[in-house]
Order: C-alpha cells, then sequence, then structure tokens
C-alpha cells in the first residue's frame, strides 16, 4: 500500500472554490490511511506540469498526473502563453494584458478569421507527459482522463487528448490509466458544481475508482448511461 501520493493537475486535482484541497486525491489518502501532496493548480497545463513534478516528487510512492483541461482548450492562434507555474509578478501583469488581447480577438471575430489552436497541441501534451512519467519511474503512477465539460463543444478535444493517455499507458508498465470520462459524461447533472468543476460527489466517484485500482479489484467504470 503506498504511504505518500502526490498530484499532479488542474483546477479539477485542486479543487475549486470550497472544495480546495479537498478533492479526490486527499479522498483517496484518507481512504487508504496515505499522505497526501497536493500540487494542483489552476489553469495548468503539462507545461506547468513538468515544473511542478520535478519541484515536488520528493520522497512520493504513488503519482497521480491529470492534465488536459487547459492543454485541449482551443484559443487564438496567435495568442502567447504565459506560464501559471513558476509564478511571479511580471508573469501576472503579463497574463492579465494577454487575457485582455484574447478577449479582443474573440470579440473582433479574429478567432474565426485567423484560427484557434489548441493551448497545448497534441504532441508537446504528449513529449509533457513522457517527461513526467520518465521523472516519475518506479513509482506507480496513475494517469487519469479529463472528465468532459458540461460546454459540449469542447469534448471532442477533450476525448481526443484522453486518447494519449491510452498510449502511453500501454507504453510504460508503471502506469496505470483510469477511466473517467464515460462514467462522468453520464452524469453531468449529478457530479458537477458548474460548467468545468466537480462537486463533492464527483470527487467520492473519482477517489472510489481509483481505490478500487488500488486494491486490484476487477470492477471496472460503466461505458453507457
Amino acid at each position: 500500500m503506498f504511504k505518500k501520493i502526490a498530484a499532479f493537475g488542474d483546477c479539477n486535482t485542486l479543487g475549486a472554490n470550497s472544495l480546495e484541497r479537498k478533492s479526490y486525491p486527499e479522498k483517496i489518502g484518507s481512504k487508504i490511511n496515505a499522505e497526501v501532496l497536493n500540487t494542483g493548480h489552476t489553469m495548468a497545463t503539462t507545461r506547468e506540469g513538468v515544473n511542478l513534478l520535478r519541484d515536488n516528487l520528493g520522497d512520493a510512492d504513488c503519482v497521480m498526473i491529470q492534465f488536459g483541461l487547459a492543454d485541449s482548450y482551443k484559443t487564438f492562434k496567435y495568442s502567447p502563453y504565459v506560464l501559471y507555474y513558476p509564478d511571479n509578478i511580471l508573469r501576472k501583469q503579463f497574463r492579465s494584458i494577454v487575457k485582455k488581447y484574447k478577449k479582443l480577438c474573440r470579440q473582433s471575430g479574429l478567432n474565426a478569421l485567423l484560427g484557434e489552436v489548441n493551448v497545448v497541441p497534441s504532441d508537446e501534451y504528449e513529449k509533457n507527459l513522457r517527461t513526467m512519467i520518465e521523472m516519475s519511474f518506479p513509482r506507480k503512477t496513475f494517469l487519469i482522463d479529463t472528465i468532459p465539460n458540461r460546454q459540449l463543444e469542447r469534448n471532442s478535444e477533450i476525448k481526443r487528448y484522453n486518447q494519449v493517455l491510452d498510449q502511453l499507458c500501454n507504453e510504460y508498465e508503471h502506469c496505470v490509466k483510469i477511466d473517467l470520462y464515460n462514467v462522468f459524461e453520464c452524469g453531468l447533472s449529478q457530479y458537477y458544481q458548474d460548467l468545468t468543476h466537480c462537486n463533492e460527489d464527483g470527487y467520492e466517484c473519482i477517489a472510489d475508482i481509483i481505490v478500487d485500482k488500488i486494491m486490484g479489484s476487477t470492477a471496472k467504470p460503466q461505458d453507457s448511461c
């Protein structure tokens, strides 16, 4: 059994609003009596993930990785990207300027005219995940689906990015894939506190699925509603 879990991910790993640092890593830790380090970070992509894992892996014997929500998001093709971690005052100011720039481009129709791209291209997403997976070796590493968004137009890209996790789990023996997408697609009215973020029931569901994997359960999440 694991003694210390290090969790890396975006806002749904961190936990949103009143559930910040009360999300699925903490629930798993409570269920299996393990220490938990939750480094989830709002707006984080795998670009931040590489740095977060490098700086926080420490003596963990179990790693959980859940990125893709921000990576897969479509934005204006010519928008610069400013890291959220590590952060400093200049990056915060630059992000504020970029946010206004992207809003102006969207409102003026430049997005439609000149095109949109994923925040992190899928090939870079895969490369960043490989880096994290290889840094995590030989620790057991759980690659966790990005859950569907209630803005349904986002979900085709989310599913495409989740497929990268399947591919990587087939390549690395210390990795385990956690399939969440279909379960949460069936629970769009049950597991969310808003369009994007899990509620208490959602985090309990994720925790139960992962604990089943840890315990070697043969139970599988449902594939259809």
